[in-house]
């Protein structure tokens, strides 16, 4: 139509790729020692290994923060103590299964789930031997 202005394009701003790149630059001194800060926060937050007892019973048993199964072999598995549904603390083992507090999850000595409501299993733990006897288990932080 005649009344309409015409159709114009945005103006261009020129040099903007070589502003933020100068800026990148310029923060970058200051994001070396923020991420070296947070690597220094994360290990400081990984918890300590927690002891196991040397004179540890057969089968399941539960130890502080972890589900542990000694073999017949002497081999020593560990899961972690928390229920894979809403994150409860695992605290008793009826009939050779580890049972969930809060909702009756189930999960055998493989840490599998035997019974929901939990669907994932129990994510395992590493366990070295202990130089003054038994063993350690390393948390999950």
């Amino acid at each position: 139509m005649l009344s309409d202005p015409p159709d114009r394009a945005a103006p261009r701003r020129h040099g903007t790729g070589r502003k933020d790149a100068l800026r990148a630059l310029l923060l970058l001194p200051l994001a070396i020692p923020f991420v070296a800060m947070l690597d220094r926060m994360r290990v400081r937050s990984r918890p300590a290994p927690q002891p196991l007892p040397a004179e540890l019973p057969l089968g399941l048993s539960i130890v502080g923060e972890a589900v542990v199964h000694r073999h017949a072999d002497g081999r020593i598995e560990a899961w972690s103590a928390r229920c894979t549904h809403l994150g409860c603390r695992l605290d008793r083992v009826i009939d050779g299964a580890v049972v969930c507090p809060c909702h009756g999850s189930r999960f055998d000595a493989q840490g599998k789930v035997l019974t929901g409501p939990a669907v994932k299993p129990l994510p395992p733990l590493a366990v070295t031997a202990n130089t003054a006897g038994g063993w350690l288990v390393q948390l999950r932080g």
